[in-house]
């Protein structure tokens, strides 16, 4: 398939369904930021932090991996529903996916530590703590001490980097996601080996297929936040259409049962 017939499949699934997709986005932020915002009862920052940071390890993250499961569902000729948004908790899902999330969140901070560890001996712990907390984004007063120890280039080539090769990772763990949407069978480990097989002969294909969008995303932002939306159940929409056809693909090579 071309990139094009992602995006035009993606586009006949949605049609006469934008607005339950959309709706559910905006549905699950509201529900999102209702549910984070329960950690504005403690007092402490560190409190609120650490209140935040459990939340999106076992609850939050839930929301997130119900949008692939949406999308999915559309583009294999479903009809998307209020109820689907609760997926995760459903059929046995959450512990696996649970786990995967922790997994994901692990890689990322590993990574960060891993990227970031040679401006530990310019910048100091200080600003090499804070990197890892932030995934790579600092604050002003850490960015001068950067500046000061003159390792702002440093900085920068490990900071593109580093996006790209989490970008990289988070693609692996959204495809796992949909594998153990469709196989609940597989345990955590096997759903990220087969992730990798789907993915493994298509990465510059699904990397064009994002970037493809860009055009979409500018015209989103001239149409503010709503045009937003509506851009994000598309490519949710196409991204999901290229795993589908990557598993079919598979399928038909006898390379997966």
């Amino acid at each position: 398939m071309r990139l094009s017939d992602y995006r035009q499949l993606a586009k006949n699934r949605l049609n006469g369904q934008w607005g339950i997709n959309v709706g559910l986005i905006v549905i699950l932020g509201l529900l999102t930021g209702a549910i984070g915002s329960v950690t504005g009862v403690f007092n402490s920052e560190k409190a609120q932090l650490g209140g935040s940071f459990l939340l999106n390890i076992f609850v939050l993250f839930a929301f997130s991996y119900a949008l692939y499961y949406i999308s999915l569902y559309v583009v294999r000729g479903g009809r998307a529903e209020l109820g689907q948004i609760f997926i995760v908790f459903q059929k046995g899902y959450y512990v696996p996916l649970m786990l995967i999330n922790i997994l994901a969140q692990i890689v990322q901070y590993a990574l960060a530590a891993l990227f970031f560890l040679p401006l530990l001996l310019q910048a100091g712990s200080g600003v090499y703590l804070s990197l890892i907390a932030s995934g790579g984004v600092t604050n002003v007063d850490n960015m001068s001490t950067l500046l000061s120890v003159g390792s702002f280039a440093l900085y920068f080539i490990l900071l593109i980097v580093f996006l790209l090769v989490t970008t990289i990772i988070s693609i692996i763990f959204r495809f796992a996601v949909w594998v153990k949407f469709d196989d609940p069978d597989l345990s955590v480990g096997q759903s990220i080996k087969r992730a990798w097989s789907l993915l493994s002969d298509r990465w510059g294909k699904y990397i064009l297929l994002q970037l493809s969008f860009i055009g979409w995303y500018i015209l989103g932002f001239v149409a503010l936040f709503v045009g937003l939306l509506f851009v994000a159940v598309y490519v949710n929409t196409a991204s999901a259409a290229f795993y589908d056809q990557a598993l079919k693909e598979k399928i038909d090579q006898e390379e997966l049962a």
